[in-house]
């Protein structure tokens, strides 16, 4: 088993560190998985069936990561109640594995319940013989439902190139826009001439495990910090009026909960003109103290805000955007540039990348609508099937709406603006979905209750009629009543509760009694 130090550095531009090996004792590829959480992996059950009966009675199977540097291994063995075998029509099929080693600073697969999907691009990372260290399949598409029960999604890979085939069971599978993990493949289909597979979508595998419910969140935000563009004099903008545009992006960006971002300073402001950009870095560095920034970029990127002024007038304006303001956009800060006019030197990059990082934005926020419409389709259900006539809160309509208007502004509007309005859009999407999330189990623990009381009735009704109690009147008294409001109201337990445990009580003075 090779060490590691638990640090989170993979390999150079690796996005997706949790990528993980499964292999056998003579370290043959087994199949794929996902760290979830700091010791706990995601694969498909018949992924470890395939290391032989000593990993199923208990024994450990080799994990070996392979985004992180060295690719390091350790052993890991079937978590106790999360072993989901397939079954003879393919259902099921899931298991989680306890790792003997804890990989704290690897940030795990960014699950996303987005149930059945048509046509999403998506990428995956298997191991098929003689590609010891894995492979990627590249561009491939969601095609939807299919399998047992439509349990599975339809994976097309395209040809002629690598496709989806075995080896790749267990890996996770990733929207090629936003990021997400969407899903886990599971099979191939075995006819060489397609590049068909199938993958186990978020929503079924919480279904077999909910224990995998945990770790089912939002897709991931954009890495890159906002990057403001002011056009106007620098001398008419001043300090204050910059340090307002910051204040001004952070609170419609900030995602719900980070209350404790800071209220908008300026950590550097920076006047660029006549300086090098060499000369640039330096006084960005020093205006942030460069004993800290490099930790705080690595921790709190949203605390680190750079203004840079008089961009037109750097010695080489764009080798300043590209060599010291992207590498800090890119690491998560906030930076604003302030330009004298419209057509100055640089503007038409810093407007590009403005547009760039709204079209990822924009495909983020698709994302994010399609889960709310989802959650509000299965909330529905359930309330429907419990009987209640509790409003489901329905936002999707409205925010697809807000999304369609993004879409069509494209360059017609000012970068600014759009991003605001997305800033402010994802906040309401991601609001509506945890709250349909937050109804959609207090339905489900309305519905656990009513099946305890419902078991708990019809179970010592069982006991009453093998002890010969089936015509006692005074127990088919309270028998009847305690059934008729389980009936009758599903979605308000508790209003049965009391005639049921009245009905228990008598059912067991009854046999106590005998």
């Amino acid at each position: 088993m090779r060490e590691h130090n638990g640090s989170a550095e993979g390999r150079a531009g690796d996005p997706e560190p949790w990528r993980v090996c499964l292999v056998n004792s003579s370290g043959r590829a087994l199949g794929a998985g996902m760290l979830l959480g700091e010791s706990t992996v995601l694969t498909c059950a018949h992924v470890v069936q395939a290391a032989g009966e000593e990993a199923l009675s208990g024994a450990h199977v080799l994990v070996r990561f392979v985004g992180l540097d060295g690719m390091p291994e350790t052993l890991a063995a079937v978590r106790p109640g999360c072993w989901v075998p397939p079954t003879e029509d393919g259902r099921g099929d899931i298991a989680l594995l306890d790792l003997a080693e804890a990989f704290p600073h690897v940030p795990g697969a960014p699950l996303v319940r987005l149930g059945a999907v048509r046509d999403r691009v998506v990428h995956t990372y298997g191991f098929p013989a003689p590609h010891r260290y894995g492979v990627w399949v590249n561009n491939a598409e969601l095609a939807g439902p299919a399998g047992a029960a439509g349990e599975w999604i339809q994976l097309n890979s395209p040809l002629p190139g690598e496709r989806v085939r075995r080896g790749f069971s267990g890996a996770g599978v990733i929207d090629k826009a936003t990021g997400a993990v969407l899903g886990m493949v599971v099979t191939e289909y075995t006819d060489e001439r397609a590049g068909l597979a199938y993958l186990i979508p978020v929503e079924v595998i919480v279904r077999h495990v909910p224990d995998v419910a945990r770790w089912v969140g939002e897709p991931p935000r954009p890495t890159a910090g906002p990057l403001i563009v002011v056009i106007g004099d620098r001398d008419s903008t001043g300090r204050e009026g910059l340090l307002a545009q910051v204040r001004r992006e952070r609170r419609v960006s900030r995602p719900p909960g980070t209350d404790r971002a800071p209220g908008g300073q300026l950590t550097a402001i920076v006047d660029a003109t006549g300086k090098t950009t060499g000369e640039v870095a330096e006084h960005v560095s020093a205006g942030i103290s460069t004993g800290e920034v490099v930790t705080v970029l690595q921790t709190n990127p949203e605390d680190v805000a750079v203004a840079v002024t008089g961009v037109e007038d750097a010695r080489a304006p764009e080798e300043v955007l590209t060599d010291v303001v992207r590498p800090l956009m890119d690491q998560g800060a906030t930076v604003l540039l302030q330009f004298n006019g419209p057509d100055s030197p640089g503007v038409r990059l810093a407007r590009r990348w403005e547009n760039e990082r709204n079209a990822r934005r924009l495909d983020r926020l698709a994302l994010l609508v399609d889960m709310v419409e989802h959650e509000e389709d299965r909330t529905r259900e359930r309330a429907a099937r419990i009987g209640s006539h509790a409003a489901v809160p329905g936002s999707s309509a409205d925010l697809r709406l807000r999304l369609a208007a993004l879409r069509s502004a494209g360059e017609r509007i000012e970068p600014g603006r759009v991003r605001r309005a997305l800033a402010a859009t994802e906040r309401d999407a991601e609001a509506a979905r945890w709250e349909l999330v937050r109804r959609y189990a207090e339905l489900d623990a309305l519905a656990a209750r009513h099946d305890e009381l419902r078991g708990r009735l019809r179970g010592y009704n069982a006991k009453a009629t093998d002890a010969g109690l089936m015509e006692d009147e005074e127990l088919a008294d309270l028998y009847r009543p305690a059934m008729a409001a389980l009936t009758a109201r599903p979605a308000e337990p508790e209003a049965a509760a009391g005639l049921v445990e009245r009905y228990v009580r008598a059912v067991r003075r009854r046999l106590e009694g005998a």
